[in-house]
């Protein structure tokens, strides 16, 4: 009996333990499958590229947006311009672009020709596309689909050397002058080795200001660079040929420019020599007025180019087809074209209309660079421009050498284009 009593006592017990660890187990498996708080996120970084001239204002853009957006950190590196673009195809086809890139006009045909960018379509169905300068909107449109989201725009002016104009006796040019007034007013102004009328620059390193000072000049002329088909090259017409002879004559007979131009960057070499008093008219746009401004003793004028031309440009965020962080990339660029952040964070001519509004671009001093923006044209928007303007440039630099002719230069101009065109 007690055997018997002492066994039941046992199995009791055992059933017993056995139900609790059974209930512990239930327990445990119910806290197991209650969700956990959630951890902190940390936030993304994302990597910017952008033009050498950010470098100053890099900072405060990183701290506005901060203000808004605790989800996204910014990295903004700030390039010089030479090798700007070949550098942005070499990280993006090795896999390692910045997030965001910002390119010139002149550059984003390149990059979509080598299918290295990414569409915008998706994420700007609601943005408001007529504030936005049509120059540049237009020169992120491939086949139909947008490429780029404009946050600078780029209209051209003509600056004067009061000092310079003064001392000739000279009377300042007016918004209806022409480039036959240009040239001679530049020859009135030249004294050789000592100062010049006009500044071009014609060097390869600087290919967007080239066109700055050559583009108009076939506009004004009556000629183009491609047909309306972008299909066959315009510039052995024969007012493209006039236009090619003018310019390339300013250096090569006139003398009008300096003498070292055919290696001349616009920014690096023309405008010091603007702002010693050593040059009396050169083409620029809104970056210009912030070198003057450092220099108060600088007596200066703005007007439209001669017969009113211009070149149209600005650069435009773009998201490559490598990049890490697409969404958020594209976060802080949708945040800083809204008007209220493009107009007081923008450090040149800001591409919305409705960024005008605000300092500083409010002031009387910017008003010449939005009158001259109905008169401003871009150059061709196809994806081989990188690979024309660099033909252009290198029979330009021939014909100012005196190797060849305007009429050989153009037509050697247009074989060429048309060539690498129909590889299309």
């Amino acid at each position: 009996m007690v055997k018997r009593t002492l066994a039941l006592i046992v199995a009791a017990l055992m059933l017993v333990s056995a139900a609790g660890c059974s209930g512990n187990s239930s327990s445990a498996t119910a806290k197991s499958d209650a969700p956990k708080p959630a951890a902190n996120k940390e936030p993304v970084t994302i990597t910017i590229w952008m033009g050498s001239w950010w470098q100053d204002q890099a900072p405060k853009v990183v701290d506005a947006f901060a203000k808004d957006n605790k989800d996204i950190k910014l990295k903004i590196e700030t390039l010089p311009i030479n090798g700007y673009l070949d550098k942005a195809m070499s990280a993006t086809l090795g896999g390692s672009p910045p997030d965001l890139l910002d390119l010139d006009a002149t550059m984003i045909g390149s990059m979509v020709g080598k299918n290295l960018i990414q569409p915008w379509d998706d994420y700007i169905k609601d943005l408001d596309v007529k504030d936005f300068a049509p120059g540049i909107w237009s020169a992120g449109l491939y086949n139909g689909k947008v490429y780029a989201l404009p946050n600078r725009n780029s209209s051209q002016v003509y600056f004067y050397n009061k000092t310079m104009f003064d001392d000739a006796k000279i009377p300042y040019p007016t918004d209806s002058w022409t480039y036959q007034d240009m040239l001679e007013t530049a020859k009135k102004l030249t004294v050789p080795g000592k100062q010049y009328g006009v500044g071009i620059a014609a060097s390869q390193s600087d290919p967007a200001n080239v066109f700055t000072s050559f583009a108009p000049v076939v506009w004004a002329f009556g000629g183009d660079f491609l047909d309306k088909t972008n299909t066959n090259c315009m510039l052995n017409q024969p007012a493209a040929v006039k236009a090619i002879e003018f310019w390339t004559e300013l250096y090569a007979k006139y003398k009008v420019v300096p003498e070292g131009s055919i290696n001349y960057s616009l920014t690096k070499d023309v405008l010091p020599l603007f702002i010693n008093n050593k040059l009396a008219m050169m083409p620029g746009t809104s970056s210009t007025f912030d070198e003057f401004k450092k220099h108060p003793e600088l007596k200066w004028g703005a007007v439209l180019g001669p017969d009113k031309f211009g070149r149209a440009g600005g650069w435009s965020f773009t998201v490559p087809s490598t990049a890490k962080y697409q969404d958020e990339a594209r976060k802080f660029a949708l945040w800083f074209v809204k008007p209220e952040n493009l107009g007081p964070l923008q450090v040149r001519e800001p591409a919305r209309l409705s960024a005008q509004k605000y300092a500083p671009w409010n002031s009387e001093e910017y008003k010449p660079i939005f009158q001259a923006a109905p008169y401003c044209k871009l150059l061709p928007t196809i994806t081989e421009w990188t690979d024309v303007q660099n033909i252009i440039i290198t029979e330009l630099q021939k014909t100012m050498q005196g190797s060849k002719t305007p009429q050989q230069a153009a037509d050697d101009i247009t074989k060429q284009t048309n060539a690498i065109l129909k590889k299309k």
